[in-house]
């Protein structure tokens, strides 16, 4: 799927127009999996965390939507002082709607370190599309593997109904022995010393960072119409249970430090699933601080890398079971890997991905001297990250496979610190296609 939007004009009131429309499109997607701690951000002088809100309207284009009219929320420190709610709904010119819900950091009444980030998505498109191996429609190569063709892809009217509850349960050691709930004390945006640092102290969970274990379970249903192939495209559901240890020293930008989690997924093949499949996941970030300038408050290398295999897959003959569907299976694509691909355009067996990018916050705030803006969005800070990505899918996980004719893109983004929310938009290019993404928290 090739991102059409809106080209920003030079016009300084349009430009500031473009850049509010991309700030609201992330409401939408407002459970970012990269916000994982627990963590109040106070402004020097502020004893108490003060709730926020705001509920805003929204415009963008896309080649798969059309043009898209929606209206979204997020309220912050409602009801806890570290949980954030938030949803939107929107409609296109295409006929497609959706509906998302969503919530991060709410703490159990019952126990104290147990955390809820509950998710909800419906959507009706009337071209959804996915790239799974239905038919092969362009050759000897399967649909959504390293040398399928672009254009090999399922499209058509039908329903996605997405739903996830993530349990969190914050292990004693670290800085998790004693904090349970964090509180960041920020000067425009940034720490202004060490004293409230997260991690990045010492590579051991046991003296540095916060370590979590976390449990999801998980449901989702791509269904097409009746008169599209007479087919249930995917439908799956089962548990996700993860290790996660969150050792970097500042949460919305990290100087330093590293964050590391291994994940098990298993779809017991129960209810409406397909069929049964187990995968695991393995991630790794890491953060190098390159200190401030003249002109920089912050700059920042951070680096990712991460991997994935389907265990349970069984290959008999060229009929393959006990894999995942494609947005389950190791994939890439979307806007957290291979940003210049659509969801799912590579997805297979195994993959391997790397990640690149160079974090910036000048020294100068335009956005905070707008005083309408200021007032509306109160934007702390404004970053600017070029990346590089590289990655690759294959049937089987093998290194050498994995690092052989491998997809790369790169991109420029923009990160924005509006009322305590980290908001970024990021641009990327392949030879194969381009890709626009408005969404919320930073990629790693």
């Amino acid at each position: 799927m090739k991102n059409i939007t809106p080209a920003l004009t030079q016009n300084r009131h349009l430009f500031l127009l473009g850049i509010v429309c991309s700030l609201l499109m992330a409401v939408s997607f407002l459970i970012a999996p990269s916000a994982q701690a627990q963590n109040i951000y106070l402004d020097e002088g502020e004893s108490e965390k003060q709730a926020t809100s705001f509920i805003l309207p929204y415009v963008y284009a896309s080649e798969q939507l059309g043009a898209v009219l929606g209206v979204g929320g997020v309220s912050n420190g409602y009801l806890q002082p570290q949980a954030t709610a938030g949803g939107a709904v929107q409609g296109t010119s295409n006929g497609s709607y959706g509906l998302y819900l969503g919530g991060i950091n709410y703490q159990m009444p019952f126990a104290k370190r147990w955390f809820f980030d509950p998710f909800l998505a419906v959507s009706r498109y009337t071209e959804m599309r996915s790239y799974q191996d239905v038919s092969l429609q362009f050759g000897d190569a399967r649909a959504g593997s390293n040398g399928s063709d672009e254009d090999d892809y399922i499209e058509g009217k039908g329903w996605d109904v997405f739903m996830e509850l993530r349990t969190k349960w914050l292990l004693p050691i670290g800085h998790g022995k004693n904090d349970i709930l964090h509180t960041y004390h920020v000067r425009n945006g940034l720490l202004p010393d060490d004293k409230d640092i997260t991690g990045g102290e010492a590579f051991n969970p046991f003296t540095s960072g916060r370590t979590f274990i976390t449990f999801t379970p998980f449901y989702r249903s791509q269904e097409y119409d009746k008169d599209v192939n007479d087919i249930l495209l995917s439908s799956s559901n089962g548990i996700q249970a993860g290790l996660l240890w969150n050792n970097k020293d500042f949460e919305a930008s990290p100087s330093r430090g590293e964050e590391i989690e291994f994940i098990a997924r298993r779809d017991f093949g129960l209810f409406n699933s397909d069929d049964s499949w187990t995968t695991w996941e393995f991630e790794a970030s890491k953060y190098f601080s390159l200190g401030k300038s003249d002109w920089a408050r912050q700059q920042v290398l951070a680096l990712n890398f991460w991997t994935a295999d389907t265990p349970s897959w069984n290959n008999n003959n060229g009929e393959i079971s006990n894999r995942a569907p494609d947005f389950y299976s190791p994939k890439l694509g979307g806007f957290t890997r291979m940003r210049a691909f659509p969801f799912e355009r590579f997805n297979d067996r195994s993959s391997i991905y790397y990640s690149a990018e160079y974090r910036v916050i000048p020294e100068w705030n335009p956005w905070a001297e707008i005083a309408w803006l200021d007032n509306w969005l109160a934007i702390d800070w404004w970053q600017i990250v070029p990346f590089a990505e590289l990655g690759r899918v294959a049937p089987s996980y093998d290194l050498g496979a994995l690092h052989e004719d491998m997809k790369w893109d790169a991109g420029i983004g923009l990160r924005f610190m509006a009322k305590k929310s980290v908001i970024r938009i990021d641009w990327a290019a392949s030879e194969e296609s381009t890709g626009l993404w408005f969404m919320f928290g930073q990629t790693f």
